[in-house]
């Protein structure tokens, strides 16, 4: 059971069957430090970070 503090609710942003990342979720705070690599509980589903866009990525 996940246990954790839930920082902030995203949307699935794209479902891809066929590519390396092949879920997109659109979220903000979580991502604040985040990199390639990281795990991210998904409805309490650890998911491995294989992508980050936008305008957070790390400098």
């Amino acid at each position: 059971m996940f246990t954790g503090i839930v920082e902030e609710i995203g949307s699935v942003e794209r479902v891809d069957q066929t590519g390396r990342a092949p879920l997109t979720i659109r979220c903000r705070t979580v991502l604040e430090g985040t990199r390639l690599g990281d795990s991210i509980a998904v409805n309490g589903v650890c998911l491995t970070v294989a992508e980050l866009t936008g305008a957070l990525l790390p400098g």
